[in-house]
């Protein structure tokens, strides 16, 4: 089979991975992807789900904390040789992970990625995922190019990955590098799917298995809520990899008309066939609620998502929807992908 690129993938098990996948395979690429050994068969599994030629996904066990990713020699002279094309989407999210660990994966691990991309030789293009919220507690307009500008972090997944971004602007100067930030990640646009069940998930759960008695919304709901279906931001970080004018550019890939999370768990209960939230839990008891000894550690990421929901901030991605404009390819608005959620939700739990 002749491919058309040879792309070396990091962050398996990831949404985000997974769906970069799929979508380089069905393109015709080569996939190089880099496992951690406890996920090789899951990796292995996967890759035999996909439809693609024989060899067309290769596997590469190691580490991006190790010297040389944990390979080898023979192999890093492979990725040397061959590799036109890097997706770094390994990271950790999860809040229940202590900061020096998430530092440690978050920024360290790009800089290991980023040495051995030093040494490719057919080197295009890398593609480093990073998130809408580097922001941190930033109100009002958050433009592309914008990083450090005197904002807090709320939390320490925030601020490693803009310490990540940091570290990747400075290498521009030596490697060809495209920067995206997708909002909150939601599962498929189609079908629903996601891996893991949380954030938004959570409460669309409680509205599918509420009955008939309404779901209190945490705060008054009257904020963007900034979610991105996961299959639209792959696509969108694929084209802007391969687009000349997104060279060393940052690119929000966010919903341009948001609804307020009022709007999208109204929209859910209406999916759900549910009556609609009409008590609103104040913001502080929600938070205190959340931060009580017995809950705070199993809802670390549950607390970050009630900042997400009631911070009153626009992600302009105007430079994104620029580029991204003649191909076809724009974020699908949230009332056409919630029936959808909800019935992959119902199905699963």
């Amino acid at each position: 089979m002749a491919s058309t690129k040879t792309v070396l993938v990091t962050g398996f098990p990831t949404d985000v991975a997974r769906e970069q996948i799929r979508m380089l395979v069905q393109g015709g690429d080569r996939v190089l992807l880099l496992v951690r050994a406890k996920f090789m068969p899951d990796a292995q599994a996967f890759a035999a789900e996909l439809v693609g030629e024989p060899g067309q996904i290769a596997m590469l066990q190691g580490d991006i904390l190790e010297l040389d990713m944990g390979l080898s020699g023979m192999q890093i002279r492979q990725l040397h040789a061959e590799v036109q094309e890097v997706h770094h989407a390994a990271a950790i999210s999860y809040l229940g992970i202590q900061a020096p660990r998430m530092r440690e994966v978050n920024v360290e691990g790009l800089r290991e990625v980023l040495e051995v991309c030093l040494g490719m030789r057919k080197l295009e293009r890398i593609c480093l995922w990073s998130t809408a919220f580097v922001a941190g507690d930033r109100e009002g307009v958050v433009r592309e190019d914008e990083l450090f500008v005197g904002q807090h972090f709320r939390n320490a997944y925030e601020e490693t990955k803009a310490e990540a971004e940091r570290l990747a602007r400075t290498a521009m100067a030596k490697l060809p590098i495209t920067i995206v930030r997708p909002s909150i990640l939601v599962g498929d646009s189609v079908t629903g799917a996601v891996s893991r069940l949380d954030g938004p998930y959570l409460l669309v759960n409680a509205i599918v298995h509420a009955g008939q008695t309404p779901v209190p919304l945490p705060g008054r709901g009257q904020h963007p809520l900034h979610l991105v279906p996961v299959d639209y931001a792959a696509r969108a970080a694929l084209f802007l990899t391969r687009h000349p004018d997104a060279l060393g550019g940052t690119f929000h890939l966010t919903d341009p008309q948001p609804l307020t999370a009022r709007q999208f768990y109204d929209a859910v209960a209406d999916a759900a066939n549910k009556p609609r939230p009409t008590i609103f839990l104040p913001e502080g008891l929600s938070r205190a609620v959340l931060n009580l000894p017995l809950v705070r550690d199993f809802v670390r990421n549950e607390r970050t998502f009630l900042d997400w929901f009631d911070t009153d901030v626009y992600y302009d991605n105007s430079r994104a929807r620029a580029l991204l404009g003649p191909s076809g390819i724009e974020c699908p608005a949230a009332p056409s992908y919630v029936d959808a959620l909800v019935r992959y939700v119902r199905e699963r739990t």
